[in-house]
């Protein structure tokens, strides 16, 4: 997979647990800066960047002051598609890398739906039984061609901004967001095809077809956490598989953190994870959160600030800055009272299964709809970003998460179900990637109705049957009716 941080490359999970590790080195670095995924740069303003600053990192505040939505999400994703399509071709350069996994003889392949480059490599080693595995809830752009149907008006979409219950306004906004990308993500699957065809063969097929022909779809989702969706049977929900309850109850609290957290009766972790960081939030956001904080002198403060330059927020003696935080040890910590997020998979999964109250502040792509879910269950509140300027309303959402004892109650609920939900995650995984392996591809699983389209798929066809069926009734009635008026006017004036 590409790896967009080059410093996180030994960090993921597989690298770490996995004996056989084949890691293929890049020739350059596939992203100069992942910042460019969700802004639009002019080309003068690409130009300057690329003259001024090497790193690129200060345009994360981009993400901090910028909406993705419908008018700007295609523009927004066609950079990561270039970018993919790139790597894709600088991947298959490599004959070496093809070889040596022929060599492997794989029997299962697990690939993320991201990206239609993978399919076509491991279709050209022979693999037939894959199994596709999202990193987020799901991605819109391949549920169209597993079969599977996505209903915009009350199913919110990967980047949408709204729950389940919506306005006709926020229906239309919801598709027209889901539409945009996928035109952008089906674009770059069609020209990754080209490059998979021209390097690997041009017997390969069609992206769509290697979609479909995925025996199981793993998802990051979790169905009591997630809104309700209809989902094909080869769909598999497997969100929560890296949490792990058992390993967090073992975490021993650094003795420093435990010091802190009996300073007070009340605790909130403050952090927004490690793509975009709180360093990076508008100044204006910072200062409303610092007041929130002066004004809350019974709650200690932990902040995950990654930088030693926090001066609007030094000497307020309840608030405790840190780059870096046990967050699941903290979380699992009984005297942690909240925590102030972005609304990460990651996290939220986390907070799920914990059982932590949350004041979830999302900042860019799928986190909206990772905060409505957990919004939903009434554990946590969603505030959008520009609030944490508005002081009053900050701070009456800083209160009710810490001080209303609901929040914990139904946050320790959802916990004690997801506890208690009778498929594990990893079974499921180990389980269903075993049975491709010996049973698999399972063509029988294909729906028939990815081949339908839409006038057919919606029933139009047999709607507008029946319309015509009940026009021409009405339409026999009508003449039937003129006909026997006539009838009796001409009798009457016979008898006349």
């Amino acid at each position: 997979m590409p790896v967009v941080n080059q410093d996180k490359r030994n960090e993921c999970i597989g690298v770490k647990i996995t004996k056989d590790v084949f890691i293929v080195e890049e020739v350059s670095i596939l992203m100069k800066s992942p910042i460019y995924l969700f802004h639009i740069q002019t080309e003068n303003q690409m130009k300057q960047k690329e003259e001024n600053d090497n790193s690129g990192e200060e345009i994360l505040d981009v993400w901090w002051n910028s909406q993705m939505d419908s008018s700007n999400s295609r523009g927004i994703f066609q950079w990561f598609c270039t970018e993919m399509k790139s790597a894709c071709s600088r991947f298959l350069l490599r004959k070496d890398v093809f070889e040596r996994m022929r060599e492997k003889k794989f029997d299962v392949a697990i690939l993320e739906p991201i990206s239609a480059c993978g399919l076509g490599f491991v279709r050209a080693l022979s693999i037939e039984k894959t199994i596709l595995a999202s990193s987020s809830t799901f991605y819109d752009v391949v549920l169209p061609y597993l079969g599977e149907p996505l209903d915009y008006s009350y199913v919110p979409s990967g980047y949408s901004i709204s729950g389940d219950e919506m306005s006709m306004v926020e229906k239309f906004e919801n598709w027209m967001v889901s539409r945009e990308i996928s035109i952008a993500l089906e674009e770059m699957f069609d020209g990754e095809m080209e490059i998979y065809r021209k390097y690997l063969g041009e017997d390969i097929p069609n992206w769509k077809e290697l979609f479909a022909s995925a025996s199981i779809f793993f998802v990051n989702s979790n169905p009591i956490l997630d809104f309700p969706r209809p989902m094909l049977q080869k769909t598999v929900s497997v969100g929560g598989i890296s949490v792990d309850m058992k390993s967090i109850r073992s975490q021993k609290l650094p003795e420093e953190w435990d010091e802190i957290l009996n300073e007070r009766p009340f605790n909130m972790l403050i952090s927004f994870g490690t793509l975009v960081t709180s360093t990076h939030m508008p100044q204006n956001s910072k200062n409303g959160i610092i007041e929130v904080i002066k004004s809350l002198p019974n709650v200690s403060f932990i902040w995950k600030y990654e930088s030693d330059e926090h001066s609007f927020g030094d000497g307020v003696p309840n608030l405790h800055f840190t780059k870096w935080v046990p967050q699941t040890t903290l979380l699992n910590d009984n005297r942690l009272t909240a925590f102030l997020c972005h609304g990460g998979l990651g996290s939220i999964m986390e907070l799920a299964h914990i059982g932590k109250p949350a004041l979830v502040v999302p900042v860019f792509a799928d986190q909206n709809r990772n905060a409505r879910t957990l919004e939903r269950h009434q554990g946590a509140i969603y505030l959008h970003k520009t609030q944490l300027e508005n002081v009053p309303e900050l701070k009456k959402s800083f209160e009710s998460i810490l001080f209303d004892g609901k929040y914990l109650s139904n946050a320790k609920k959802l916990a004690k179900i997801l506890k208690n939900q009778p498929n594990k995650p990893k079974d499921s995984v180990i389980k269903y990637t075993e049975f491709v392996g010996e049973h698999g591809p399972f063509p029988q699983m294909d729906p028939y109705g990815r081949h339908l389209n839409f006038f057919h798929s919606s029933f139009f066809d047999i709607l507008l049957l029946v319309a015509i069926g009940f026009f021409l009734i009405i339409l026999l009635l009508i003449i039937t009716y003129f006909k026997a008026k006539q009838y009796f006017i001409s009798t009457k004036e016979k008898i006349n």
